[in-house]
Parts: C-alpha cells; sequence; structure tokens
C-alpha cells in the first residue's frame, strides 16, 4: 500500500458512521425497556437476526472502503441528505428520551422512528462514496445500496415485531 493509498484511507466514509454511533450509544440507556437489548432480541426469529447483523456488518465495512468525497453535485446532494438525515435521527431519539410516554413515542412512527430514519444518512452515504478507496478494485453503488437495503429491511422489520410486543 503506498502512501497515496494509506491517506485516501483517511478519508474513507467509515467516519461518517462516527457521529451515528455516538448518537446511538448516548441516547440508547434513556431509550426506555423496549429499547433494550434484553427486551428488544428477545424472541426475534434468528434468521431475522442474521440477517440484520450479517448485513450491518457488511454495510459498514463496505463503508471503510468507499472514498469521502463531495466533489460531484451526487455527492454534495449526499453530504446533505446524510446531515438531514442525522437530524432526523437525533430528533426520533431525543423526542423518546424526553416525552418517553408522549404519543409520538408510543405510536407506530415514533416508536419505529430509530429504526427508519437511518435511510437518510445511510443514503447519504452510498452517495458520497462513489469511488473505493483502493482505485484497482471495481466499484458500483449499487453494491452498497443492495446491502444496506437489505439490513434496512431487516432492522425495520426487526422494530415492528417489537413494537407489536407492546
Amino acid at each position: 500500500m503506498n502512501i497515496s493509498n494509506k491517506l485516501n484511507f483517511l478519508r474513507s466514509c467509515i467516519w461518517l458512521w462516527v457521529p451515528p454511533l455516538v448518537v446511538s450509544f448516548a441516547f440508547w440507556p434513556n431509550l426506555g425497556a423496549s429499547y433494550q437489548p434484553e427486551v428488544f432480541w428477545a424472541d426475534i426469529p434468528p434468521l431475522l437476526g442474521i440477517v440484520e447483523n450479517v448485513s450491518r456488518f457488511l454495510t459498514i465495512g463496505l463503508s471503510t472502503f468507499m472514498l469521502f468525497e463531495v466533489g460531484s453535485r451526487k455527492q454534495r446532494l449526499g453530504l446533505l441528505i446524510y446531515v438531514v438525515g442525522m437530524a432526523l435521527y437525533v430528533a426520533s431519539q431525543w423526542a423518546i428520551v424526553v416525552a418517553p410516554q408522549g404519543s409520538w413515542s408510543t405510536s407506530y412512527f415514533g416508536f419505529l422512528a430509530p429504526a427508519y430514519t437511518p435511510v437518510f444518512w445511510i443514503v447519504g452515504i452510498g452517495m458520497i462514496g462513489q469511488k473505493l478507496v483502493f482505485p484497482f478494485a471495481a466499484w458500483r453503488s449499487w453494491m452498497f445500496f443492495s446491502v444496506s437495503g437489505i439490513f434496512l429491511v431487516a432492522h425495520n422489520a426487526h422494530a415492528v415485531l417489537v413494537f407489536g410486543r407492546l
């Protein structure tokens, strides 16, 4: 690996996962019992859990190899979508923490918001990462969007099952 590739690796889209992970871990303990692992993962079909976790790992892993650039119009739009998506993600969790028994937090859309708002910032990551850190490999955006789509469907299906138990 030459110095240029090492520097490109530091410009990886993996860094775009830091804010959502920080937000998740900051709010998680205060979201209520239904969101805690012992309740959230109880009685989830094993196949759904495997699909969700493997696709989550692959989505984050692919981001590691995607180059963070905002030179094109599509990439700048992706950054905007990412930022708006992060704001929605933070707001969705903040609303649950502030009023856990409120009408938003106990509604279908409110309860599921932490699961479906990542659609926005993950789409943003996909639009930003149009090239790979190591340019010798073939890359198409549909690869990231396919894997992340599987993750988002599985993650939201999981959240729907949890809501159905409430």
